[in-house]
């Protein structure tokens, strides 16, 4: 049996991903220290498994590789703090957290310690792009070999972006020079049940929850490309077991449905049954007015293709947080 290391296990795609290559036959170790992660009902069935192992460990101390296997077939390091509010809240700590977890696991790693080795990366490393040129129609959809830019070093919304641009240097650069394979994703706004209550989408199915009136929305005519988190962990594994993929950067995402965020909205909305007044807000600052990722190369590597399209998964979405509410879990 294989035997796979998932660093931040307990959190959203994290747990997806891990919950996904239970069933087939690896041995799976997760690791986590729960500072972002969970430990409810979803999270303690999958560590209950008996192909899976968890381990309660803070990645930024060095001292957590003792509780490790001597080597890894396939490393998947999706540990980090994510969430807008966390970006403008502290993000000494979105940069400290991300950069110093993953430069220790790289420290650690070697060609005898790991079978491949992959870092999870975001379109967020650049978000500044889209800003700094005038004319970013080209940019979109967006290719792999896109510039990455920080347009902004005050704004610290880039503290994650700029977590994650250094995170792609940091891989390309140790893996190279200790002859490790190793792919980068780049996640397009991935989304679906247990993805914490920080983001758009719980965001807004917390506030129908509420029965707010008028319905607030900030950047309605902002554009993202949701992809659910079942395509999005199926991409991931895709890519680290096809050779194809080795020292690539590939973008995972669904480019089939980019939507402006107040239709977005209006779909969810109509999920739940309301009819509510809108009120559209300007974007919080340093928000990227486009997105979509251009997914034509990993089709071509690795045969991808979303299966479960927006209505589907807003629906599953929608209904996996009602019953959260309900049961006070956030």
């Amino acid at each position: 049996m294989k035997k796979i290391l998932v660093t931040g296990g307990a959190g959203f795609i994290g747990y997806h991903l891990a919950n996904y290559l239970s069933a087939f036959p690896y041995e799976i170790t997760i690791i986590d220290n729960l500072s972002r992660g969970r430990m409810d009902k979803e999270f303690q069935a999958l560590i209950s498994k008996n192909n899976v192992k968890y381990i309660n460990a803070d990645l930024t101390a060095k001292d957590y590789y003792v509780s490790l296997a001597d080597r890894y077939d396939y490393i998947y390091h999706l540990a980090a703090i994510n969430g807008t509010k966390y970006f403008y809240e502290k993000p000494q700590e979105v940069l400290r957290v991300n950069i110093l977890s993953l430069m220790n696991l790289l420290e650690w790693i070697d060609n005898t310690k790991c079978g491949k080795f992959m870092f999870t990366s975001s379109s967020e490393a650049y978000a500044g792009t889209i800003q700094s040129f005038s004319d970013c129609r080209s940019f979109i959809p967006t290719k792999e070999d896109i510039p990455l830019v920080i347009d902004d070093v005050f704004n610290p919304r880039y503290s994650y972006g700029g977590s994650k641009l250094i995170g792609e240097l940091l891989t390309i650069n140790y893996c190279r020079t200790k002859a490790v394979p190793f792919s980068i994703v780049r996640y397009h706004n991935i989304y679906g049940p247990r993805m914490g209550f920080e983001h758009v989408i719980p965001e807004f199915c917390k506030r129908i929850y509420d029965k707010e009136t008028p319905f607030d929305i900030f950047g309605g005519d902002e554009t993202r490309a949701f992809c659910y988190v079942q395509d999005g962990v199926r991409a991931t594994k895709l890519v680290m077991e096809a050779s194809e993929c080795d020292g690539e950067i590939l973008h995972i995402g669904n480019s089939l449905e980019e939507i402006r965020i107040e239709d977005m909205a209006k779909k969810l909305l109509k999920i739940a049954g309301c009819q509510v007044p809108l009120r559209i807000n300007p974007a919080p600052q340093g928000c990227v007015s486009r997105r979509c990722p251009d997914t034509s190369k990993l089709n071509s590597l690795t045969g991808y293709m979303p299966e479960i399209n927006l209505e589907k998964g807003l629906r599953l979405t929608y209904d996996w947080y009602m019953e959260a509410f309900s049961e006070k879990r956030s």
